[in-house]
C-alpha cells in the first residue's frame, strides 16, 4: 500500500501522470480519502483554502467508548465521615448569617447617610479683594476666639468656626501668590 501512497504523492506533485492511476483512485476508498485530504492541505498550506477540510471521527470515538473498560468506583469516603455531615450544614448557616450581617450594616450606613442634617449655610470665604497688602502677614489665630469642642455647641458657633478656617485658608493662598510673586520678581532682577 505505500507504494500507491508513494504514486498518488508522485501523481499530486506532478510528477506522474498516468491515466490509469486515476481509475485506481477512483476505485479504491483508501486512497480517494488521501487524495482528498492531500488536496486539503495543498490548499491549507497556499493559503487557497475555501473548504473547510471534514474530519469525521466519530465512529473512532464510538469504537474508543466500546472498547474502554468499565471502572465501577467505590463510594468516596470523606462523604461519609460523620465530621463532614455536621460541617457542612454548620458552614452553610454561617454564610447565610454573613450575608445577613452585610445587608444589615448596609442598611444601617444607608440610614445613617439619609439623616444627616443638612448645613445651614454652605462654607464661606472672606472676601479680601479690596483690601492692599502692604507686605505678608503672619497666619494666626487668636487663641481667645478658640471655642472648645462641645457636642452640643448651637449652629452659630460652628458657622463661626468655618468662616474662621475659610478665612484663614484664603489669607494663606494670598500669602503664597506673595511669595511667588516676590521671588519671581527677585529672578527677573537678577538676569541681566
Amino acid at each position: 500500500m505505500t507504494q500507491q501512497h508513494e504514486k498518488l504523492s508522485a501523481f499530486m506533485d506532478g510528477e506522474l501522470s498516468e491515466n490509469e492511476f486515476i481509475d485506481t483512485i477512483k476505485s479504491d476508498d483508501e486512497l480517494l480519502a488521501k487524495w482528498r485530504s492531500y488536496h486539503v492541505i495543498r490548499s491549507g498550506l497556499r493559503k487557497e483554502a475555501s473548504v473547510m477540510p471534514e474530519f469525521d471521527i466519530t465512529a473512532q470515538i464510538a469504537e474508543a467508548l466500546d472498547n474502554e473498560p468499565t471502572v465501577l468506583a467505590p463510594k468516596s469516603k470523606w462523604q461519609s465521615l460523620p465530621v463532614v455531615g455536621k460541617v457542612v450544614p454548620l458552614l452553610r448557616q454561617s454564610g447565610q448569617f454573613a450575608v445577613a450581617a452585610s445587608v444589615a450594616a448596609a442598611v444601617i450606613l444607608g440610614v445613617q447617610q439619609v439623616n444627616q442634617p443638612a448645613p445651614d449655610e454652605p462654607f464661606t470665604t472672606l472676601q479680601t479683594t479690596g483690601i492692599p497688602q502692604a507686605g505678608m502677614a503672619p497666619v494666626s489665630l487668636e487663641q481667645s476666639n478658640v471655642v472648645p469642642n462641645q457636642r452640643s455647641v448651637d449652629s452659630e458657633t460652628r458657622l463661626q468656626k468655618r468662616r474662621q478656617i475659610n478665612a484663614l485658608l484664603a489669607d494663606h493662598e494670598q500669602q503664597l501668590k506673595l511669595k511667588r510673586a516676590e521671588e519671581q520678581s527677585e529672578a527677573d532682577a537678577n538676569q541681566p
